[in-house]
């Protein structure tokens, strides 16, 4: 009954990612270039979740592509950040931040695609990345306080599940070592397969709040109005 109930979960985390990728497909031109970018992140996670899908139904491992979909999605985020938050000095470290976490991502791949290796160190340097991103947001509604209501301000609600979706995956990719060596398999399964997609849905979400919420057209200097 566990199995079956995760399974299902794991489908609509799958279902859930489709429908934001399509979403963001759909209303990509109408968005500001700031979220043009969260529709293209929207569109690669709904793609490597079906990838993951494909290769799990033919029982093939697919830990050898959390480097890629790591890179990917920290570079997607960056690069929306960079024009959410308009800050030049960030826009001097993208460079750097980008070119660091690519290199070490390619240090941690393993070279055979039947290699079972769970890149630990890899997804807690991303998740610190994410949470680290969506506090620069925090800091920046703080100092510049133009937002009359963070309650109809979409961008901070992303940010907010972005941080959840950060911290929850650090929590458990610190204890993954501890869950692999001590804990039962249905516990394992429930970590992995549950409480991951309970983080995974609700940035999926987030994705699609955020894409619904503010559809506006491009504007002069491509930043994101709240």
């Amino acid at each position: 009954m566990l199995t079956a109930f995760l399974e299902r979960l794991i489908l609509f985390n799958v279902g859930l990612a489709m429908a934001a990728g399509l979403f963001g497909l759909v209303r990509y031109r109408r968005l500001a270039p700031s979220l043009r970018w969260l529709a293209l992140l929207a569109g690669f996670d709904a793609f490597m979740e079906l990838v993951y899908k494909l290769l799990s139904a033919l029982k093939v491992h697919n830990l050898f592509l959390n480097p890629f979909v790591s890179v990917g999605e920290i570079v997607l985020l960056t690069l929306l950040y960079r024009q959410v938050l308009q800050s030049a000095t960030f826009n001097r470290i993208v460079p750097w931040l980008l070119g660091l976490f690519s290199l070490y991502a390619l240090l941690q791949t393993p070279l055979k695609l039947d290699v079972v290796h769970l890149a630990v160190s890899l997804e807690i340097v991303a998740n610190l990345i994410q949470l680290g991103l969506a506090g620069l947001y925090f800091q920046k509604l703080l100092n510049e306080l133009r937002v009359e209501s963070l309650l109809r301000d979409p961008f901070f609600w992303f940010s907010v599940a972005l941080a959840t979706y950060g911290l929850g995956n650090v929590l458990i990719s610190l204890f993954s070592n501890y869950l692999f060596t001590h804990c039962t398999e249905q516990l394992q399964k429930i970590v992995f397969w549950g409480i991951r997609s309970v983080f995974n849905i609700q940035l999926y979400f987030a994705y699609i709040l955020v894409l619904w919420a503010r559809p506006v057209p491009a504007d002069a200097d491509g930043a994101y109005s709240a």
